[in-house]
């Protein structure tokens, strides 16, 4: 099985992994990284919290728990932004998609130079003529997936988000203080998620503008955080190489760990 990171919404920050919500509801699971639209939504004011996956690993001693985290955030003002970023994507998904420079060029026929050469046009027209390449059709998947990202967060909507890293954390560490770092990292990958979509402009198209400049060339933080992201059907393409970056639009409430809320913790910790 791939290693992933974990996404739900839930009804608390937990203290503690016996620290159950009211309510908890899977979001997403992703293989072996978090994309980018994990981060902006947990982007609102993300913060350490236990790990609801596990309360340490099966090789610890007793009474010497490994301590492992998750981060925790606000739902609503990572959906903000999440909602902005698709009001911002949207228009250029409807422009007219952009030629490759070297291609058009190419297509563009070329008149012949010589007398021979213009006789043998009149004659045989079409002949020699370049073959036009087919213009980049405009994304059919990516609008509906940004429609259904909307409407499944607004279905599972609660107080709080849980990220969880551990499997991917643990590819690298072992200690508990490695381990808590990891997660110290990606939450300041989330707050740059955030930082990026706020550093847009507040005008929609001139915030598209920049919004493809910086996923087309790398450049200042925190903008840097949209660069290699694509806008279109190969968005989350990771398992051809069609990107390495993924937004990450794929959305279910049944994930591998399917997280217990308050009353089933305790219900099964009774059976025990």
């Amino acid at each position: 099985m791939a290693n992933r990171s974990y996404l739900y919404s839930l009804g608390n920050r937990p203290v503690a992994y016996a620290d159950r919500p009211e309510t908890i509801s899977g979001l997403s699971e992703w293989p072996y990284d978090v994309p980018f639209m994990f981060r902006l939504l947990m982007s609102g004011d993300p913060q350490l919290c236990a790990s609801l996956v596990s309360d340490g690993f099966d090789g610890d001693e007793p009474g010497s728990k490994t301590r492992l985290h998750a981060i925790s955030s606000s739902f609503d003002p990572g959906f903000e932004r999440v909602r902005r970023f698709i009001d911002i994507v949207r228009p250029l998904l409807l422009a007219a998609p952009e030629t490759d420079p070297q291609s058009a060029a190419e297509a563009q026929p070329q008149s012949p130079q010589s007398l021979l050469g213009r006789f043998k046009e009149l004659i045989s027209p079409g002949r020699n003529a370049p073959v036009r390449a087919a213009p980049p059709s405009a994304p059919v998947r990516l609008p509906i997936w940004l429609d259904e990202t909307i409407a499944f967060l607004e279905a599972h909507r609660d107080r709080y988000l849980l990220l969880e890293t551990v499997e991917l954390d643990t590819m690298s560490e072992e200690t508990e203080d490695a381990l808590r770092a990891c997660v110290e990292q990606e939450i300041a990958r989330c707050l740059h998620a955030g930082a990026a979509l706020d550093a847009l402009p507040a005008d929609t198209a001139e915030a598209g503008r920049l919004l493809k400049k910086a996923i087309a060339q790398k450049g200042p933080a925190p903008l840097d955080a949209f660069f290699g992201l694509r806008l279109d059907d190969d968005c989350d393409s990771t398992r051809n190489g069609a990107t390495k970056h993924p937004l990450g639009l794929q959305w279910s409430d049944v994930l591998y760990f399917d997280l217990w809320n308050r009353a089933e913790f305790e219900a099964h910790r009774d059976e025990r």
